[in-house]
């Protein structure tokens, strides 16, 4: 029978494992069963496992009963005590083992400074007074060592009683015997220093959390409530859902809920990367820990505390951190293989030499390879904690590591290269006409539209200065365009099929406007009186950024850059030349867009999908690292993606690359630090040039080198958010 185990759970995200997933045919058909649960799916072949995100209706009890349907001979090893789904099953083994309550920081803290102060006494007794201190097996620092090794002991234990030889194991036995040998003092020392570095590793852990709930803490104690026409102030952690909290400039929003009462300026930094204010009014949705800078509104409240968009997100973050990538897992193995290697040699060492105390010395420089798990786990903390830091929030230590191992890098356009708001690029006047006097025209007729081309023409107007009579009587046509009526002329604005339904020729705009079009931008026609007057040329605005972003991908050895639009084929083509990619996939449907990702995933190693809308999602689903743009972005993007780019900047996707490349450096250094120390530690304890307590010490010493470099990642980062949305307007 083969063992299906739970991984790792990060909110809808699970990581299974089990021997099935080490065949195609056997991953297709659970996702052929689970397509209408999942909103991704991923396999692994070479790990045999699968990384899925179910959508909120689906349970993950659910999704384990549907692949033992498939594969009956399946048995659930274990599950995590956190998931819903524990008990659920007959062969979840987990609830039937002892659940121990864990110590909290502060106590592990003030045992270890009784530790310190013991062994204070021990220093002070040999060193200063000169007496011997008893280090027999029942003695008092035999006792308090003991003591002090009782967590480790309880794990030794258990993973004894699974019959699983891990490094408590290992560390238990050689604790044991150093007691068991007349070396208690040393044992204490040893156990002294391992419970010191573990103390400080939690430490380093616990600061990268803070960090990240720094971004979400709101600071605030007390909301005022509307109930029945009166402004009531009651404590946030009354707050109901559907209550109407009511905030005023200045003031910090306290929930994500939908304005029912009156209009704002917010600023939405904390969410999409922007310090410029936006305007808010009846029916928009607001987000907690958002600013309002000005006005006031009533909001009803849709999510309080940890259902928030921004906690739930920064929980994803907080979780990735348990997740342990491809680098942390080797890490684990090259430390079973570290032990194992460790009893080889500490036998080796008393046959070779016939020194006990020589082979006790290898069996505790042995007994720490707990460094080498921390030589991956550290730098894929440090460098996720950076890249939440800098607005990135990257939900797994997997996806960070492929973002630099990857050789395609896959775009969406609109939305994610472009900001979707069009800008005017020229305006073009047949002869007896004035550009003035076509701008002018066309701000009158879209005055009241609210299309996005409209919209921007009478802005572009306005900072012209053009005043604009808001008196015209206009009829927009879907589609088409307007046509208006002001002092007895009558204009029509909009795309050359209506001038051609009202008998207006654009035969003199012809040779101009297709040059335009070939570029793929937009003409808007203008005539008045059934005579065309000329045009106006808009382009959707590029993020600025995006061409460098382009070529330094290509410096830092990305092989492949594709665009995958929705757009018609002039506009991604004379995108694509533009900007420098080597394929253009257009007319991208959702399925095709997944499909365009799927044939080059046959073709390179790893592909990066980078969109921000629906249509974008699926095809994210199949790429190997999924990046969403979260500025003006889907919410079923965001959710979906590896990792989040909050400001929506392309050279964000460039410094993203950057962390992965030196987590990964930094990785390899700590492999090396670790190692290294590991392996002089034992040349020179073989020959009695090292004590027992010095082998003790170089655990400390390597475990604090490695952290240190680790923390090298963080020096220098800063909050990035832009100052606000920089564009391109292109050539």
């Amino acid at each position: 029978m083969d063992e299906l185990l739970i991984k790792s759970i990060a909110g809808n995200r699970v990581r299974l494992k089990s021997n099935i997933f080490k065949s195609k045919s056997n991953t297709i058909l659970i996702s052929n069963e689970l397509s209408g649960n999942l909103l991704s799916f991923r396999e692994n072949l070479s790990c045999k496992s699968i990384v899925f995100v179910h959508n909120d209706n689906t349970s993950l009890d659910e999704i384990i009963r549907k692949i033992k349907a498939l594969f009956p001979t399946i048995i659930l090893h274990s599950i995590p005590a956190s998931t819903a789904v524990c008990g659920s099953d007959e062969d979840c083994t987990s609830c039937t083992r002892t659940e121990v309550n864990p110590v909290s920081f502060k106590r592990r803290t003030i045992e270890f400074g009784l530790l310190t102060g013991y062994s204070i006494f021990l220093f002070v007794t040999e060193t200063v007074l000169g007496l011997t201190v008893v280090a027999s097996p029942l003695s008092l620092v035999a006792v308090v060592a003991m003591v002090a090794a009782v967590p480790l002991l309880r794990e030794s234990w258990e993973d004894a009683k699974r019959g699983k030889f891990t490094l408590e194991t290992f560390m238990g036995g050689t604790l044991a015997l150093a007691i068991l040998f007349g070396e208690a003092t040393a044992a204490f020392e040893i156990i002294y220093i391992l419970r010191g570095a573990m103390l400080l590793e939690d430490y380093i852990a616990i600061k990268s959390k803070n960090e990240i709930h720094k971004l979400i803490e709101l600071d605030i104690q007390k909301v005022f409530i509307l109930c029945d026409g009166v402004e009531l102030e009651i404590d946030l952690a009354d707050l109901k859902q559907d209550d109407i909290v009511v905030c005023r400039s200045g003031e910090k929003i306290p929930v994500d809920g939908m304005i029912i009462d009156g209009s704002c300026e917010v600023n939405e930094a904390l969410i999409n990367g922007r310090s410029d204010a936006t305007y808010k009014a009846m029916d928009d949705i607001v987000y907690a820990g958002t600013m309002l800078e000005r006005g006031r509104v009533g909001i009803k409240v849709n999510a309080i505390g940890n259902k928030t968009y921004i906690s739930r997100v920064m929980s994803d973050v907080e979780n990735a951190l348990a997740i342990k990538s491809p680098a942390q897992m080797e890490a684990d193995k090259l430390a079973s293989r570290l032990l194992k290697l460790g009893s080889f040699l500490t036998v080796g060492t008393f046959m070779f030499t016939g020194s006990y105390l020589n082979a006790f010395s290898v069996m505790i420089v042995m007994s720490c390879p707990c460094a080498t798990v921390l030589a991956a786990s550290t730098a894929i903390s440090a460098g996720i904690a950076k890249g939440a830091k800098q607005g990135i929030l990257i939900k797994g230590g997997e996806a960070l590591e492929q973002v630099s191992q990857s050789e395609v890098f896959c775009f969406d356009k609109t939305g994610t290269l472009t900001t979707g708001r069009p800008i005017i690029e020229e305006i073009y006047a047949l002869k007896g006409s004035t550009k003035t006097e076509i701008l002018k025209y066309a701000a009158m007729a879209e005055y009241r539209n609210t299309h996005p081309l409209a919209v921007s023409i009478v802005k572009y107007a306005q900072e012209k200065k053009i005043k604009i009579n808001q008196s015209v009587q206009s009829e927009t046509i879907p589609g088409l365009g307007v046509k208006a009526k002001f002092d007895g002329m009558f204009i029509l604005v909009g795309n050359k099929k209506f001038l051609s339904n009202h008998k207006i020729s654009t035969k003199d705009l012809k040779d101009k406007a297709d040059k335009h079009l070939q570029d793929g931008d937009t003409i808007v026609y203008i005539a008045v009186d059934k005579k065309a007057l000329g045009f106006i040329v808009l382009r959707h605005e590029v993020r600025k950024g995006t061409k460098k972003m382009l070529s330094d991908l290509r410096a830092h050895g990305v092989k492949h850059i594709a665009l995958v639009s929705g757009d018609d084929e002039k506009v991604a083509n004379a995108f694509a030349k533009e900007f420098g990619f080597d394929t253009v996939y257009a007319n991208q449907s959702p399925r095709d867009k997944a499909d365009a990702v799927e044939q080059l995933k046959k073709k390179y190693h790893n592909v990066v999908m980078v969109g921000d809308g629906v249509n974008d999602t699926l095809a994210m689903s199949k790429a190997d690292v999924a990046i969403s743009f979260a500025v003006g972005g889907s919410k079923a993007a965001i959710d979906v993606s590896n990792i989040a780019i909050s400001h929506s900047h392309p050279q964000d996707v460039v410094e993203l690359y950057n962390i992965s490349k030196s987590t990964l450096k930094v990785v390899e250094q700590n492999y090396w630090i670790g190692t290294g120390t590991n392996l002089l530690g034992v040349g020179f304890a073989a020959f009695g040039m090292l004590s027992p307590a010095a082998a003790g010490a170089i655990h400390i010493g390597h475990t604090g080198a490695i952290m240190l470099n680790s923390s090298r990642l963080t020096i220098g980062s800063k909050d990035n958010l832009h100052a606000k949305e920089d564009i391109d307007i292109g050539s």
